[in-house]
């Protein structure tokens, strides 16, 4: 077995592992809110697909703090860098996808199987990054001149404190406003019913129900599970109305949305130099409502949907900050509207979220930047050191130990090595990758000064220096091998 097969083959368990995993939690949800599974809920506490979804940016935060630690400043900085490259680009391409695919999604399967394609980067990112991305070459280089990366990164870091930063105040504002302008739910067959549908959801934290002064829709805030509170408008609700309301909001706590919307408004910050991911999440916060209509009204006659209908329409309002609301702006209730009153029975899709799940794995981590554009001559002083020893292998073999053990074909003219390799460009990949592994391509292994090592790939050139860290290099045009035999 070759070292790229082997490679594959980690990374094609990993795939199935995480997709399995996501398959399994996501069916043992939907049976725990649908009457199954009560003991699992118990357990859990919730009925979240697998991780919560806040997750992901304490997760970066840990890496960050973690990759300094392990590898120093300079290391660390470039271990962070790929990272946070990689994920803006797959979840900004992911989410871009997502949204032109939402429509057909929408239309045959479930509003829970499409809120939780959503949180596919949730199930990705939280592994540690060197899982993903294994010693394999990226399958695409995008070279980005180092001063125009300097400066796109000081954009997109002061875009996303400022937004980021603005989203928290904004919550942290509404939430203070909110607790100023209400007062407890005293009426005792409203309290009643709120403790018997907790009950019956087998809630047993505290929940405090309010009445607030200053919204005009039922909405849900806090981001600790026991500091939860659900806001109701000062207005009389019939008791089936008040019952649609209380347990469309219930389904939101058990799911913990909040954390959800936290994430979401995240990746919304992450990803604002592209106008796609804002359409996206927008889209994204609207189906975690469609979910939690399609749960309140899974056993509902005609009358019921239409008198839920009704009620999405007299209460519509915005939810701001980090919080969930029984009906949003009007731009989206005539959809909700439509689904609610249809209610066509749709299919659940865990294969489906199977197949995304492990085709993600094998996305992660494939595309990576390049600066700092150099002549390999510059940047290995072929000229100024020369080859001491070079070789070509085909077997894919790349060991330092190959010069040993003969398994490459030396080149005895060095000097037309030099001359040919001289004039080659060069960019330095921003991404960390422990070892490149190739099979069954040619493969030329050099020493230069009888200090440095390289190996060029046909696109690719690692460069090891003793008590240094390889660095890869991803030429501009590919070597001719045919040549390079020549010099044997």
């Amino acid at each position: 077995m070759t070292d790229l097969t082997a490679a594959y083959m980690l990374r094609g368990f990993w795939a199935l592992f995480l997709a399995t995993i996501l398959a399994i939690g996501f069916r043992r949800s939907w049976k725990a809110e649908n009457g199954g599974l009560s003991e699992w809920k118990a357990e859990k506490g919730d009925t979240v697909v697998w991780f919560d979804p806040i997750i992901f940016p304490i997760l970066l935060v840990m890496y960050t703090v973690l990759f300094y630690w392990l590898y120093g400043a300079l290391d660390g900085k470039q271990y962070i860098l790929s990272i946070a490259i990689d994920i803006f680009i797959f979840v900004s391409a992911y989410f871009t996808l997502l949204l032109f695919l939402l429509p057909v999604l929408r239309r045959y399967y479930t509003a829970k199987t499409c809120a939780t394609f959503w949180l596919i980067p949730v199930f990705l990112f939280y592994q540690p990054h060197m899982l993903f991305n294994i010693t394999t070459e990226p399958a695409a280089v995008l070279y980005i001149p180092e001063m125009l990366l300097r400066v796109l990164l000081v954009v997109w870091s002061a875009g996303f404190v400022i937004i980021f930063s603005q989203q928290i105040i904004s919550h942290l504002w509404f939430v203070r406003k909110l607790k100023k302008h209400s007062r407890p739910a005293d009426d005792s067959e409203l309290a009643e019913m709120w403790d018997s549908l907790k009950e019956e959801m087998e809630m047993y934290f505290p929940i405090e129900l309010r009445y607030c002064s200053v919204i005009h829709t039922p909405l849900t805030v806090g981001m600790r599970k026991n500091h939860r509170i659900t806001y109701l408008p000062e207005k009389t609700y019939s008791t089936g109305e008040a019952e649609l309301i209380l347990s469309h909001e219930l389904h939101h706590i058990q799911r913990n949305d909040v954390h959800t919307k936290f994430f979401l408004r995240f990746c919304n910050a992450l990803g604002w130099l592209h106008p796609l991911v804002w359409m996206a999440i927008k889209k994204a916060e609207d189906d975690l409502e469609l979910s939690c209509d399609e749960i309140v009204l899974k056993d509902a006659g005609p009358e019921e949907r239409k008198k839920y209908a009704e009620l999405l329409l007299t209460t519509a309002g915005n939810a701001r900050g980090f919080t969930t609301c029984l009906s949003s702006s009007a731009r989206t209730l005539r959809y909700r509207m439509r689904a609610t009153i249809h209610g066509r029975k749709k299919r659940l899709g865990t294969v489906l979220l199977f197949i995304v799940m492990a085709v993600s794995v094998f996305c992660a981590g494939k595309i990576s930047l390049a600066t700092d554009r150099d002549t390999v001559d510059s940047i290995l002083r072929l000229r100024a050191d020369g080859i001491s020893e070079a070789g070509v292998t085909s077997d894919g073999n790349i060991d330092q130990t190959a010069a040993d053990t003969g398994q490459f074909v030396p080149v005895s003219d060095t000097d037309k090595l030099t001359e040919y390799l001289s004039g080659f460009q060069a960019d330095r990949v921003l991404s960390k990758y422990n070892t490149l592994v190739t099979d069954e391509e040619p493969v030329l292994y050099g020493v230069v000064r009888n200090v440095a090592e390289f190996y060029i790939f046909d696109e690719y050139m690692e460069v090891n220096v003793p008590g240094q860290r390889p660095v890869l290099y991803h030429l501009t045009e590919p070597v001719d091998w045919e040549q390079i035999c020549s010099f044997a």
